[in-house]
């Protein structure tokens, strides 16, 4: 028999600490904004990608050729 992890059954209160519960406050996300990379740091990262991407691919070619030759 598999134990569904969604099943009111399963879900006991017994560990919950109702106090400790009730002293955690909600997080406003207004005091949370997300940071935006400055244009800078995308483009860096950007470039970064890119190299790798073409480095993997340059390293694709050589090993295909590598193949061949064999």
């Amino acid at each position: 028999m598999s134990r569904d992890p969604l099943s009111r059954e399963t879900f006991t209160t017994d560990a919950l600490d109702t106090d400790e519960f009730e002293s955690l406050d909600a997080v406003n996300d207004d005091q949370y904004s997300k940071n935006k990379p400055s244009k800078a740091d995308s483009l860096r990262a950007r470039r970064q990608v890119e190299a790798w991407l073409e480095e993997r691919r340059l390293q694709r070619v050589i090993e295909d050729d590598w193949d061949e030759e064999e």
